[in-house]
């Protein structure tokens, strides 16, 4: 799937995408769209340097010299614990930020929370409540805070600044940072969103070799997760190339993960969940949907699902259901790609829709006027299939949604240029 990367504009500009599947490499057209772009499948043998430096070199291409925007996804996303004072309120803004971030939020767990939680992170976030002077219950229960039963790689503390000392006498190790609910529990994209940010980079950055690239690269490259959120944001706002009709999905399926952009008119009014307030669109990461990395706790969860046969029969068009249906239950088939970007698609709506997931809201399927599909996997999927699966998810007599499938990246486009739009309008 390649086009020839020729400038068509007098300000060319290039894009890169360096995905657990796929490399993409764009040329923009100094407009907000995309010129021509190419794909190539990542070579895990050659690695990230390797591959990417001689894609670049085969068109001539000097990072020095030629400003490339970069963003990456390939380590999969970073995972983050949250231990707060609330989860139904401090809890859900620290997640919203780690989401915004590009991170994977794992859990959120209160501090009375005495169970702990063995999965493994990356970052334990610890925070909560805002900056009053007298904390409240707030420094007893932090006081009883007891890190050995969660799995981590770091501690950081964001919580009221008032006791940010004596957490930092307890645990010498842990990164102090601003408390981002600041002194009115009103959350504010900033000390949470950048540290794990950073973290994220710098993930991927050791994990992945990714410092090998030229120092141009590595000194912008961005999350993946993130880029994606903010083109739907912006595409929301009508300030991208993508029109968006009313209440809308957007599913950007990968070989790791699968994840969820949503405007919040999509959530059930009985939602015992609710995305933070004042914000427009959300986002939520299926760290266990994927084609690639997360191949087996799909196929998991594939096997075992009460609607499987009618998944298969909404894909194949009836062509050997039975068979595939036997041998997937088995163990004994090998599903394509497309066919698990379909099951990615069915699973991550058929779970939005009943709120089945850590700090996932219920949905309202029958509010959706349109569902975007972007990413990798989703390339190959087509909107009449789609519109068959839907069925299987939506209410009874619910109107189809409008399907799209962003097959030029528009949204990656508009998400990985924001930063340069917004200098470009404050600059004389």
């Amino acid at each position: 799937m390649n086009q020839d990367l020729k400038p068509d504009s007098d300000r060319p500009q290039l894009a890169l995408d360096i995905g657990s599947t796929v490399v993409k490499l764009a040329r923009l057209d100094g407009d907000g769209g995309v010129a021509s772009q190419e794909f190539h499948a990542r070579d895990l043998q050659a690695g990230i340097a390797r591959q990417v430096n001689a894609i670049l070199a085969a068109h001539g291409i000097d990072p020095a010299r030629e400003p490339i925007l970069v963003c990456s996804s390939a380590n999969g996303g970073l995972r983050v614990g949250i231990v707060c004072l609330s989860p139904l309120f401090s809890g859900a803004a620290l997640r919203n930020q780690v989401l915004l971030a590009g991170a994977n939020p794992e859990y959120v767990h209160g501090f009375d929370d005495g169970q702990g939680d063995p999965r493994r992170v990356d970052v334990l976030l610890v925070g909560g409540g805002i900056d009053g002077d007298d904390p409240g219950p707030a420094a007893a229960m932090l006081e009883a805070f007891d890190p050995s039963r969660y799995r981590y790689a770091a501690l950081v503390y964001c919580g009221n600044r008032h006791l940010a000392a004596a957490f930092a006498a307890r645990f010498p190790q842990a990164r102090i940072i601003d408390n981002p609910l600041g002194d009115t529990l009103s959350s504010r994209v900033g000390s949470v969103f950048e540290t794990i940010r950073r973290a994220y980079l710098d993930d991927l950055v050791f994990k992945e070799g990714v410092s090998e690239l030229p120092a141009a690269l590595v000194r912008s490259i961005r999350p993946t997760p993130e880029v994606a959120s903010r083109g739907f944001l912006r595409s929301v706002n009508n300030q991208g190339r993508f029109t968006i009709v009313g209440t809308c999905l957007a599913l950007d399926i990968g070989g790791a993960t699968t994840d969820l952009h949503y405007t919040v008119e999509c959530v059930h009014d009985d939602s015992p969940v609710r995305p933070s307030s004042g914000v427009s669109v959300a986002r939520y990461v299926f760290t266990d949907l994927g084609i690639v990395a997360s191949r087996d706790t799909l196929m998991l969860q594939l096997r075992s699902h009460a609607k499987l046969y009618e998944l298969l029969t909404s894909v194949l068009g009836g062509v050997q259901t039975r068979e595939v249906y036997a041998a997937l239950r088995e163990g004994d088939y090998a599903p394509t790609p497309q066919l698990l970007s379909y099951a990615c698609l069915f699973l991550a709506l058929d779970r939005f829709a009943a709120g089945r997931g850590p700090g996932l809201p219920t949905g309202d399927l029958g509010k959706v006027a349109q569902i975007i599909l972007t990413g990798g996997a989703a390339q190959t999927m087509d909107e009449a299939v789609v519109g068959r699966l839907l069925a299987l998810v939506l209410p009874p007599q619910a109107p189809q949604p409008l399907v799209q499938v962003d097959r030029r990246y528009e949204i990656w486009v508009a998400g990985l240029t924001w930063a340069e739009d917004l200098a470009r309008r404050a600059s004389p």
